[in-house]
């Protein structure tokens, strides 16, 4: 199965395609660090180098960043392509924005996940453990393959659960608290916040997971 990742600063409505994610978090401020989660399925604080690209290519698929026709498995990753582009791709294709806040992000997957919304907590660094997962590489917890990101299959397949929390230089978000520089909504999360968010700080400070 062909598989594609197109990403984009604000990728256009016109760009999403199949199961949109209408809770979905860009993991930081600068289009580079959000890029860098995305292929690497890390948060960007970690400074991991483990591209997904280099995982589908050990993987026997052939990586391309155009959209030419490919004589055998093929992992596309396309950098804010003409949106039209994306309506003649056959497979997987998932597409994401990196830069802002709250992010467009869509992933269609035939006979899967083909229309229809998504309203669990999830981001664009969960895109590597779920394409992953999809193309058939180990993803379970503890795996070599290590993520930040959730897989997302039993979330399409069986409507599962999304993220607990999502962290960000300044903050974190939950189904039902946030917390943006010091300031938390409600008001009385704010010691649970912290100590989550802080506690992730020093996951972080260990680097890579792989």
């Amino acid at each position: 199965m062909d598989i594609t990742l197109a990403t984009f600063d604000h990728a256009p409505e016109s760009a999403l395609r199949g199961m949109r994610f209408v809770n979905a978090w860009v993991p930081a401020p600068s289009y580079a660090a959000s890029r860098r989660a995305v292929l690497t399925g890390q948060y960007p604080q970690r400074g991991a180098t483990t591209r997904i690209t280099e995982i589908f290519e050990d993987s026997g698929f052939e990586v391309r960043e155009d959209t030419q026709p490919a004589s055998s498995r093929v992992f596309r990753l396309l950098e804010q392509p003409e949106a039209q582009l994306l309506n003649d791709l056959n497979g997987v294709v998932a597409v994401c924005s990196l830069q802002g806040n709250k992010a467009n992000m869509s992933l269609l997957w035939p006979g899967v996940a083909e229309s229809g919304e998504c309203a669990e907590l999830v981001s664009p660094l969960d895109l590597a453990p779920t394409l992953a997962a999809i193309a058939g590489l180990g993803v379970r917890p503890n795996a070599p393959l290590s993520f930040d990101g959730l897989n997302l299959v039993p979330v399409l397949r069986y409507g599962a659960s999304g993220h607990a929390a999502l962290f960000f230089d300044n903050g974190v978000r939950m189904q039902d608290a946030v917390l943006v520089d010091e300031s938390a909504t409600p008001p009385s999360a704010l010691p649970r916040l912290r100590e989550e968010w802080e506690t992730w700080k020093r996951f972080m400070a260990l680097g890579p997971l792989q």
